[in-house]
């Protein structure tokens, strides 16, 4: 094999590991031999091996202390060879980083078919920590792909407010990327190394809402079999993000006040208050003023929300960033799909910028991805596009009802809302939709309450 793999061999009965030795030279690995700790310590900090065969029991010491002393360094990349009688001893080398033990006398085959397991994961583990670094798994400011300058303008506002303490207001349509932005703010800000806990406001039951936020003792209803301690007293010392904070029930909204004020939680059925230090951000895709206007969310809150306010703009409005985010996507799902699909032809990328996007990055995203999975290798033109970018007028999103359809849809509504008292979570399950999709319905319809 080309680059063969360099193994340690530390093991003091000389002829079993002459034996082994011989056996994986012939197999193609690169072999060095140790025969006790302080020898097997001694070329460990010398050179890098690939792997480590290491025997516990050795006439200077225990093997456990190589583990304990080269476990960080090596991790994964030491396998044990142990006696009868000491498999304990050699799944607690395991706990401790060895990635497998073997049993003395060592089958050849077994220890082949070890070996290659261990440098395929080892392979897999560094393919997918790559693939993750170049996704970008992790939150920042340099996640974002853009080329216009209403997003240049607006993440540089983000930093400054970043490393600030005040409440920030995200707003924006779906698929904009507001939790990304929320993740960059908490990342850049100096609680960057405490906790960031989301919670989706909307997908929150609302009987739940008040001991998911909040948390709840014991016995506090049926199935509270232990304490719980609620989002809020999780993000302690860090950041929680509130997203779609405009679909919270108005008696939640107040109870979050309360808290957002006095900086106290009071789980349910508890006696005693929990003193929590948190910045929190806000995201919504709702106008929340106009909510507010029409009786829909708390003013007091809305104002204690939006010390600062942070609002992206959808993708049609900033077509610059189409063609870029374009490009990022189509290289992140050939990495991630091994294929080699592209260069766009000009005439397909004219349609790609031309398409408003209505579901925004999120919807961009998922094209690509979804076109990648689909197997196409090679240039990329139009005729690979899907139907709505190449005949946009066909689009159902653009196709307008009718005004008899329109009122049909408005009296059902409202007589399903009537019906339920206006109660939204009861209202949207009749009529099988979500809590949300029925806010905007209400909205849209301009549907009040009689």
């Amino acid at each position: 094999m080309e680059n063969p793999k360099h193994i340690l061999l530390v093991e003091d009965d000389a002829p079993l590991r002459e034996s082994i030795r011989k056996f994986l030279e012939r197999s193609g690995y690169r072999i060095s031999e140790s025969s006790g700790l302080a020898e097997a310590t001694r070329r460990l900090e010398q050179g890098a091996f690939d792997m480590v065969l290491l025997d516990l029991t050795l006439p200077d010491g225990n093997g456990m202390d190589i583990l304990d002393r080269f476990a960080a360094l090596y991790r994964q990349r030491i396998m044990v060879l142990t006696g009868t009688g000491s498999i304990e001893t050699a799944v607690l080398a395991m706990k401790k980083g060895a990635h497998d033990f073997l049993q003395k006398p060592v089958n050849p085959d077994i220890l082949l078919l070890a070996l290659q397991r261990a440098f395929n994961y080892i392979q897999e583990r560094s393919d997918c920590q790559n693939l993750k670094k170049e996704i970008g798994d992790a939150a920042g400011f340099d996640k974002f792909v853009f080329q216009s300058e209403v997003m240049s303008d607006l993440l540089r506002t983000a930093r400054e407010y970043a490393a600030t303490t005040h409440s920030i207001l995200i707003s924006g349509e779906t698929g904009t990327g507001k939790e990304l932005l929320a993740q960059a703010i908490h990342a850049s800000s100096r609680r960057g190394n405490r906790p960031l806990i989301a919670v989706n406001c909307a997908s929150i039951p609302e009987h739940l809402a008040e001991s998911e936020l909040f948390g709840y003792k014991k016995g506090a209803f049926t199935g509270a079999f232990a304490d719980s301690p609620g989002q809020f007293i999780l993000a302690n010392h860090g950041t929680i993000l509130l997203d779609e904070i405009g679909e919270l029930p108005l008696n939640i909204q107040a109870k979050l006040l309360r808290v957002l004020e006095n900086g106290e939680v009071t789980p349910l059925k508890s006696r005693m208050a929990t003193r929590v230090d948190i910045r929190v951000l806000a995201a919504t895709n709702k106008d929340l003023e106009q909510e507010v206007q029409h009786g829909r969310f708390r003013a007091d809150l809305f104002y204690r929300i939006d010390e600062l306010k942070l609002h992206i703009p959808p993708l049609r409005n900033r077509r610059a960033d189409i063609l870029p985010l374009v490009d990022h996507f189509l290289h992140l799902a050939n990495l991630a799909n091994a294929r080699e699909s592209g260069p766009i032809s000009g005439e397909a990328r004219r349609l790609l910028t031309a398409y408003d996007w209505p579901g925004n990055v999120r919807e961009l995203k998922n094209a690509i991805f979804t076109f990648s999975a689909a197997g196409h290798r090679g240039p990329i033109g139009i005729e690979h596009l899907p139907l709505k970018m190449r005949h946009p007028r066909k689009s159902a999103s653009n196709e307008r009802r009718s005004p008899a359809l329109a009122d049909m849809e408005k009296d059902h509504i409202q007589r399903i809302l009537q019906q339920a008292a206006f109660n939204y979570t009861q209202a949207a399950a009749a009529l099988g939709i979500s809590r949300s999709s029925l806010y905007r319905k209400v909205a849209e319809l301009r549907i009040r309450r009689k």
